[in-house]
């Protein structure tokens, strides 16, 4: 079966102590990834590049893509309402007549903050949710650093978290949002989730994943039981000075029992580590 798909892509690592913010004109430079892109353009242009959303449109392949817009700014202080606005508007309007859309996929990163919010990612998935409802399947993926709010856990479907860091799995993670995706399409929104968050911060460098004890976390999330569909880490990116800053757990599977369960120890087994 194809599939109609809405793609798009807002990334901001926001460090709430830089005394300048971030505007508009910052997203429009292209530096270590292309500057603001919309349209076809967007599809060319991201599809062969190792970010989350090269590899959802290259896993895509053979359905329908409609592309809105991909933004990203070095990481620098809070978003200005104005750009966080105005993109955030090309992403809603750029979607396809709600009739005509199957899902939305957008690669966030999941620690932006904005003047008007400390959680740009789920004020952006509200402005979303008020748009298309809430049948419409919205899967996201996030960086390794995201800070995962309780807003963004409820209002996407299912988010996929890059695994590595250094971060050399971009690509794969995208490509494990798409597969998500099907299976909520298939399942008719009918996924268990479970979400966790986790009660300290760990310091940026002790999230390297080849160094104990994020090499062992990480290694939990390669053999999971046949009933979990996907389980993720984010480490959290303390330098984003908000209430809900720090790292958690998502998970998503066959039945809530077994996602609970899945998510209580992952989130056990990092709260164990916190003096190592």
């Amino acid at each position: 079966m194809t599939y109609n798909i809405a793609v798009g892509g807002f990334h901001h690592e926001t460090n709430t102590f830089s005394p300048a913010n971030t505007g508009y004109e910052e997203f429009l430079k292209a530096d270590g990834w292309p500057g603001l892109t919309r349209g076809r353009a967007m599809l060319d242009t991201m599809q062969p590049l190792n970010l989350p959303i090269g590899g959802f449109i290259s896993a895509a392949a053979g359905h329908n893509l409609t592309a809105t817009v991909w933004a990203n700014a070095e990481p620098y202080g809070p978003v200005t309402r104005d750009a966080f606005e105005r993109i955030s508007a090309m992403i809603i309007d750029g979607l396809p007549p709600l009739a005509e859309l199957d899902a939305i996929y957008l690669d966030l990163h999941g620690a932006m903050v904005a003047e008007h919010t400390d959680d740009g990612e789920g004020t952006l998935l509200e402005l979303i949710r008020a748009k298309i409802g809430d049948e419409i399947p919205l899967v996201i993926s996030l960086d390794f650093h995201a800070n995962i709010t309780p807003q963004m856990f409820e209002l996407a479907n299912a988010i996929t978290i890059f695994r590595s860091y250094p971060h050399i799995d971009m690509a794969a993670t995208g490509a494990r949002a798409f597969a998500l995706m099907c299976q909520l399409i298939e399942q008719k929104g009918r996924i268990a989730k479970a979400y966790r968050q986790i009660p300290y911060l760990i310091p940026l460098n002790y999230q390297h994943t080849e160094s104990e004890p994020c090499s062992s976390w990480y290694r939990q999330l390669n053999s999971p039981a046949s009933t979990i569909y996907s389980s993720d880490i984010a480490c959290g990116f303390p330098p984003a000075d908000i209430y809900h800053c720090g790292a958690s757990v998502v998970v998503y599977g066959e039945n809530q029992a077994d996602a609970d369960q899945q998510a209580d120890q992952l989130q056990q087994m990092i709260v164990a580590d916190e003096n190592k």
